[in-house]
Parts: C-alpha cells; structure tokens; sequence
C-alpha cells in the first residue's frame, strides 16, 4: 500500500475502512494483504496512541505495535475465511446500511486491536458476520455484545459452549465434558465453579432451583417431629431412658447452572458459526 494512501487513510478517515479490508483481500496475496492493511491500520492506532502519550518509551511502542499487528493478521485471515459471504450482505444493503455498518465495523476493529487473547478474533469475526446479515443493529446492541466478549476469557467461552451444548447440542460423541475443559485449560474443580459464577454475573448464566419438595418436607417434618419429642422428653420431669438421635436434615432440592437467554442469543451471534463447522467435520 503507498505512503498516499495511507497518509489518506489518515487524514480522511472517509474511505470505507471495510472496503479497504475486503477489496485488499480479494486483489492480493495473504502475505500482502497482512502486510499492507496491517501496516496501514498500525500506523493509524499506534501514531495516535504514541501522540496521546509523551515520552513514550520505544519499548512500549514495539510491545503495542507488536500487540497489535498480531491481531490484526488474526483478523485478516479469519475475516478471508467469511469474506464472501460478508460481501454478499453487503450487496444488500444501501448505502447508508453500508455506512453504518462501517462504523460498527470499526468498533470491531478496535476491540481485535486491544484484544489480549488472540483466539478470540475469530468469535468477533463471526459477530461480525452476523451484524452484515441484519439491515441495521443499534450500536447500543453491538457494543453490549462486544463488551461482554471482550470482559470473557477463553475458559469463560469453552465453559458456556459446554452448558450451551449439555441442553441444545445433541451430538454427545463430540461433546466436551467439564473434566476436558479442566484438563484444557489447566484449572481445577473450584477455578471451574468460579468461572461459571462469573458467567452468572455477566448475565449468560442463569440458576434453576431443582425442587426435590415432596423429599425435603418429609426430611424437614422428621427432623422437627424428633426435636419436639426430645424436648417434651426433658421437659416432662420423667425419667429418661433415651432420647431420638437428631441429626442434620439432608435436603435435596438444589441450585443449578443454565445459559440464560442472553446467553443463547450470544452464543449464537458469536459461536455458532463454529459449532456447525466441527458438526460438519464428523
């Protein structure tokens, strides 16, 4: 790409920043396409940053620059793997569609920039993906989407397409088990439980209580039966001979963990499009 065009990129900011990713991607080489729309975004984020900072340090340019090309070569190739069908949504939209999405496009691109888990461009992209499939989305609905991935680890998302897939996938050969997100990830039963408390906070879990009444009336009335009779017992002045061993009431009825519609819904704007892939692949 010539020191023009960037230069243009930046002083303007009009060029329609998806076209540039997409129309790139269709005329070039991958080597070229990383090498020149990376370069060209890279410049525009980084110089801004750098300019937002004095004194930066050389050092923390690099790591940022470094940071940032990564992701976006990430980007670019997942973004080549969905590129035709992008364009085809694009196709259908007006020109003020296509303007808006540009900009929502933009948000993307500058949640990958800072993304510190490279894997997750993927899941963006495949947002992404969806946003193009609708005439419009409000930004307040993207950047809530886009803010809930980005406060989400890896281990968060392999644990909500587990719960995802316990109750809607069907295909349990290929299923993941809680034992093989552990062993993944490296974390143990109590990092787990965390991780699955943490997707309750953000909204994508929710708690069913699985009711065992019948059982634990019959528990509790027992155990309140045995603690009256022990009181009349020592209360009666009668020789006591013995008294009902009371114990701990056991109650059945327990809290459990399921994906709550937001987290549906999310699954499906951003994980989907992989489950049908490795669905497809067995």
């Amino acid at each position: 790409m010539s020191e023009s065009r960037k230069k243009d990129m930046k002083e303007t900011g009009q060029e329609m920043l998806i076209d540039t990713f997409l129309n790139v991607g269709s005329e070039a080489g991958a080597e070229v396409i990383k090498q020149s729309v990376a370069s060209a975004v890279g410049d525009i984020m980084v110089d801004t940053a750098a300019s937002l900072i004095p004194g930066a340090s050389g050092a923390y340019q690099s790591f940022k620059r470094t940071q940032h090309e990564k992701n976006m070569n990430r980007l670019i190739s997942e973004l080549s793997i969905r590129m035709e069908e992008i364009k085809r949504n694009l196709e259908l939209k007006t020109q003020e569609q296509k303007s808006h999405f540009d900009e929502q496009f933009r948000l993307v691109l500058d949640t990958a920039s800072d993304e510190q888990q490279e894997e997750k461009i993927k899941y963006m992209v495949n947002g992404l993906v969806h946003i193009s499939e609708h005439e419009q989305l409000s930004d307040d609905f993207i950047l809530t989407y886009y803010d809930v991935l980005k406060s989400m680890r890896i281990v968060d998302i392999g644990v909500l397409k587990l719960m995802y897939d316990v109750k809607y996938y069907f295909d349990r050969s290929s299923r993941d088990s809680y034992t093989d997100i552990m062993e993944r990830h490296g974390i143990t039963y109590e990092q787990y439980e965390a991780v699955r408390r943490n997707l309750l906070r953000l909204g994508l879990f929710t708690t069913k209580l699985d009711l065992n009444i019948l059982g634990d009336l019959e528990t509790i009335v027992k155990s309140v039966k045995d603690l009256n009779t022990s009181i009349e017992k020592l209360t009666s002045g009668k020789k006591i001979n013995s008294l009902p061993r009371l114990k701990d009431p056991q109650l059945k009825s327990k809290e459990n963990f399921e994906v709550s519609k937001f987290g549906r819904d999310f699954v499906n704007f951003f994980i989907e499009h992989e489950q049908l892939e490795t669905s497809g692949e067995n």
